[in-house]
């Protein structure tokens, strides 16, 4: 069976970053349709924002959270942002904005894109190695774990499991694999971590449970 095509949104104001984003976009299998503007502002006037599968927003030059999380209220379109130099704690506040992942502007290339919007489209996230590496290290050494430590985790040993393995990048089908569960029973403890924790997104919850000390 062919793979879901998705029609993408690109909000970003570097024009020559904007167009070659563009162009390589729509020669990939995955996209169906790409389309780009320069402003949050043109993006809301624009008619193919609400009928898109992805979005792909600058994270530094706009105000992406408040973007993203406008988006995800009104309209729950996915989105990814696009960042040149991620700190950790802007990671964390743009996934808790509702972004599924992050990707580096510099070493962005076809197939990482790629890799992203598939994710994205099989309801997953997508955090550079780097990047998650940091975040696992900030939660092993203790930010916010002890404070978790002194309270019983509101999560069952499988989902436990389960958001541990999708932090440490891996699928939905690979987790299942891992775990010798079938994809649907992961997805369904996914979704129910993520109602638990009040979660926007998966990304959100492995988030706020490295952040919080119940993973890591």
């Amino acid at each position: 069976m062919s793979p879901r095509q998705a029609a993408v949104f690109v909000v970003d104001p570097h024009s020559i970053f904007r167009l070659g984003l563009l162009t390589c976009l729509e020669r990939l299998p995955i996209v169906a349709r790409a389309t780009g503007v320069g402003s949050v502002e043109a993006a809301w006037s624009h008619e193919e924002l609400a009928t898109s599968d992805v979005i792909l927003v600058d994270a530094v030059a706009l105000d992406a959270c408040a973007f993203i999380a406008s988006v995800q209220e009104s309209l729950a379109v996915p989105a990814i942002a696009c960042g040149a130099r991620w700190r950790r704690e802007d990671v964390m506040a743009t996934v808790e904005s509702g972004a599924v992942g992050v990707l580096h502007k510099e070493t962005l290339t076809p197939e990482r894109l790629e890799v992203g919007i598939r994710a994205t489209l099989e309801g997953a996230g997508i955090l550079p190695p780097d990047l998650l590496t940091g975040m696992l290290a900030a939660a092993r050494n203790g930010d916010g774990a002890l404070e978790a430590k002194r309270r019983p985790s509101p999560l069952t040993t499988r989902e436990e499991q389960v958001l541990r393995l999708i932090a440490d990048g891996h699928a939905t089908r690979e987790v299942a694999a891992e775990l010798c569960y079938s994809e649907r029973t992961v997805k369904n403890v996914l979704h129910d971590v993520t109602t638990k924790l009040g979660a926007r997104t998966r990304s959100h919850a492995v988030a706020y449970a490295l952040r919080t000390g119940l993973i890591g």
